[in-house]
């Protein structure tokens, strides 16, 4: 029990040392909002969660191609979770404007283990439907 207990601590310590070394600013108390959405480790895991949610899902139907970002999360829990919300467009439809929609993805990553996996993602219904 006591070494879970100190592997669990190691672990803990390790993400934010992890994060501190990226230069990001990450507190362990629940989600908390990302300061500049146009970061590029935060568009490389829009950017993820896009392209593994379009592996999952029919390929014609769901291939999603970033658009923008609307809202960021983190959270420290073995590793760090980044709730977005992600704007984008599906490729197969000719007109991108038309076929933007907005998706909240959650993906969990391990940044000492070079390790990430999308936990959820959802569309975010439009507003009047």
């Amino acid at each position: 029990m006591r070494s879970n207990c100190l592997l669990a601590l190691v672990a803990l310590v390790l993400a934010l040392v992890a994060c501190a070394a990226d230069g990001r600013d990450v507190k362990v108390d629940g989600w908390q909002p990302v300061g500049d959405l146009s970061d590029p480790h935060l568009v490389e895991i829009a950017k993820f969660a896009l392209s593994e949610f379009s592996k999952q899902s029919e390929p014609v139907q769901n291939k999603l191609v970033y658009y923008n970002m609307a809202k960021g999360e983190t959270m420290v829990v073995s590793g760090v979770r980044y709730r977005l919300v992600i704007g984008a467009t599906n490729e197969t439809i000719p007109d991108p404007l038309f076929s933007l929609n907005y998706y909240e993805g959650v993906v969990l990553e391990k940044a000492w283990k070079h390790f990430r996996q999308l936990l959820s993602f959802a569309a975010i219904p439009k507003e009047g439907n």
